[in-house]
């Protein structure tokens, strides 16, 4: 297993840099379009808003875990840079999804898994669900832009349950500064166009799929692996080895098709190669035996909201 587990900085400031320079790149040509290219404006920000949720929630999770760097000062400083740029802090998110994710069972009331699923308002699983309602929930919902409003208000509101944390303050500075700053060289529009409108509609789709199918409504196990080879390649950075980053949560993000190769009969999983699969997969969904069926409980959050 120590094969697998062995940390690379340079590859991690190598794939930080790419994400950076395509964010670049995307935001130049959309500028250099005339104002009726609307169509390049659209497909920046959906360019953008992947990039976003490669680098604040694929590489900012492996950050949480210390896998960008075998110096835990530098996998932290790049692990802040990650959150901050996503309205959070690395210590936040740490809280929440290393304590309160991995150290407890997907079945235990107090995961917070259960709090992310109830504040999306998504039924208890041991309840019937319709494909219609499935198709509102998992499709229309986040297609009409519902799921980019509720992540936006949970971002502002989460700002109170971690200003305890120095990270988090410090973060809010630095984003005051960043938005006088966009105010007085008249770059809000900018800002906005580019920055928060992607972080809005996209990384937060991208995140509200990735987190239901994790372990929302998963058949014959708790966690759901998406083996699909483009999202984990060009989008999720191999978060998609989901049930194997439980198991092995030592092991970062470039190592786990290898290690899942080498694993995989160990591997307790639901797998799905794709969101059309993992819908069917959630409607069709059949409990865990009883002493371990899923149901999510009134819980109360006490962290940050992140997930996977």
């Amino acid at each position: 297993m120590s094969r697998f587990t062995r940390r690379s900085t340079k590859r991690a400031l190598l794939t930080i840099a790419a994400e950076y320079a395509i964010i670049a790149g995307a935001i130049a040509i959309a500028a250099a379009v005339p104002d009726n290219g609307w169509l390049v404006t659209a497909l920046a920000i959906l360019i953008i808003g992947t990039r976003q949720y490669a680098l604040s929630e694929a590489l900012l999770h492996e950050a949480s875990h210390w896998h960008l760097s075998n110096s835990k000062p530098v996998n932290d400083l790049l692990g802040a840079i990650l959150a901050w740029q996503a309205f959070m802090s690395l210590a936040a998110y740490r809280r929440f999804h290393n304590k309160q994710h991995h150290e407890l069972d997907i079945a235990d009331s107090e995961n917070s898994i259960w709090e992310d699923y109830e504040s999306w308002g998504l039924p208890d699983p041991s309840q019937k669900l319709g494909r219609a309602r499935a198709f509102w929930l998992f499709v229309l919902r986040p297609a009409v832009g519902l799921i980019g409003i509720m992540h936006l208000f949970k971002t502002v509101r989460d700002f109170g349950y971690d200003f305890d944390l120095r990270e988090t303050r410090l973060m809010l500075v630095a984003w005051a500064v960043i938005i006088a700053g966009a105010a007085y060289f008249t770059l809000w529009r900018e800002l906005i166009l580019y920055w928060l409108v992607p972080y809005t509609f996209v990384f937060s789709t991208l995140n509200y799929w990735f987190e239901v199918g994790d372990h929302y409504r998963v058949s014959g196990a708790k966690t759901r692996s998406h083996l699909n080879w483009f999202l984990n390649t060009f989008v999720s950075h191999n978060l998609g080895y989901h049930a194997l980053h439980h198991k092995y949560s030592s092991i970062p993000w470039f190592s786990l098709p290898e290690a899942y190769r080498a694993h995989k009969a160990e591997i307790v999983e639901q797998v799905s190669h794709g969101y059309l699969e993992s819908f069917v997969q959630i409607t069709a969904y059949t409990p865990l035996p009883e002493k371990f069926e899923l149901q999510m409980p009134a819980v109360r959050r006490s962290g940050a909201e992140v997930g996977s």
